[in-house]
């Protein structure tokens, strides 16, 4: 019920309830006046009533004749203006008690907020603009709770980070020390040795490039601060020269590549600088965890649902179902055997991309030693 139509409520009732017990009260005194005055002795007919004078002259002759009616009727008086001010004042109490009580319910629930505490519910009102200002404030509450858990898990998130970081980078710097100091003290003494060495040192650096360059696009795509160019392009014709560029890596690592990408245009809206660096991680992925028996690395494209789903498979060391929720959180590591392969941002960037492209990704598996497939959609234009 609205604030106004109670109030209009309440008026009624503080008209009508004086009115009735001044009407009960009047009779009462009405009675008393006939039985303990003679008014018989005012002598005033029906025709002299419509007369003021003459009615006004025969009651001042009657309270004349008996002055202690004059106390009756101040009696009378007197508890008819009671009767007014405490029928008014109950109900303006009852109207003013039941506002008071959600507004006493919004300033506790303020007090909880200052003091950092959360955990309880604002209740409703019966009043409409009220039960709205309830409502809103709760919304309020259950926001600042949500961004005070989101402020937790952000921390925990940057704890993580400093650990992986710490950890991924202390792996490649302690490589290369080693063989900086090999270098320095001598053992590589042969050409071979040498080239091995630096080789490995090269490699150890690409490492430390990659991590910091994840690392970068992982911030700016978290503080919304990397460009986006969209393009309109054929997806599957983008599919094979991508692959054909990845197929002698593959090679070299004994990957065997199987594709079934339709020649049939789909266009979709991308950019493909971005959409490149979300295949390379999943890739990337797949040559990481390979199956140490006849790696295999599937890609396939297929149009439905208005779209276009892109399906990179492999039939490595695969994913517990209990961890394929988590593996798209920035810096997850599916386990301690793997994360010395990984920074954890691979899959994190590529879910933020996709997004942003309109699209989804997620990952499916069988379980551990079965594989895994990324399937990334994308709409249509």
């Amino acid at each position: 019920m609205k604030i106004k139509s109670k109030f209009a409520i309440y008026n009624i009732i503080m008209l009508i309830t004086p009115i009735l017990l001044i009407g009960v009260i009047s009779v009462c005194f009405v009675l008393i006046f006939i039985l303990k005055f003679p008014v018989e002795e005012l002598n005033i007919s029906r025709a002299s009533m419509i007369d003021p004078y003459v009615f006004l002259q025969a009651v001042g002759e009657f309270f004349k004749s008996n002055p202690s009616a004059i106390f009756y009727v101040v009696l009378w008086l007197t508890i008819c203006v009671l009767l007014v001010v405490l029928s008014t004042t109950v109900a303006t109490r009852l109207m003013t008690k039941s506002i008071e009580h959600s507004i006493n319910d919004l300033a506790r629930a303020a007090d909880y907020i200052r003091a950092d505490n959360l955990d309880f519910e604002v209740m409703g009102s019966e009043y409409d603009e009220i039960d709205m200002l309830c409502n809103n404030f709760d919304m309020m509450r259950k926001e600042l709770k949500r961004a005070r858990e989101r402020e937790k898990y952000m921390k925990k998130e940057r704890n993580m980070l400093l650990a992986n970081i710490s950890h991924d980078l202390k792996t490649p710097i302690t490589s290369i020390k080693g063989y900086v100091e090999g270098i320095q003290d001598g053992i590589a003494d042969t050409p071979e040795k040498m080239k091995r060495y630096l080789d490995t040192i090269h490699t150890k650096a690409e490492v430390i490039d990659d991590l910091v360059n994840n690392l970068s696009v992982f911030s700016k795509l978290e503080l919304s601060r990397l460009i986006f160019e969209f393009k309109e392009g054929d997806i599957n014709s983008f599919m094979r020269d991508f692959v054909d560029d990845y197929r002698l890596d593959l090679e070299k690592n004994g990957i065997k590549l199987e594709t079934d990408i339709p020649i049939d245009e789909v266009i979709v809206r991308m950019d493909y600088e971005k959409i490149s660096r979300v295949f390379s991680n999943l890739i990337d992925n797949a040559v990481k965890y390979r199956s140490e028996d006849n790696p295999t690395l599937s890609v396939s494209t297929m149009c439905s649902d208005g779209g276009v789903y892109v399906n990179i498979s492999d039939n490595g060391i695969g994913i517990d179902e209990n961890e394929l929720k988590n593996v798209f959180e920035g810096f997850y590591r599916v386990d301690s055997s793997r994360s010395i392969k990984g920074s954890g941002l691979g899959l994190g960037i590529a879910k933020q991309i996709v997004e942003k492209h309109g699209g989804k990704i997620w990952l499916k598996s069988d379980g551990l030693g079965k594989g895994t497939t990324a399937v990334v959609f994308l709409p249509k234009i």
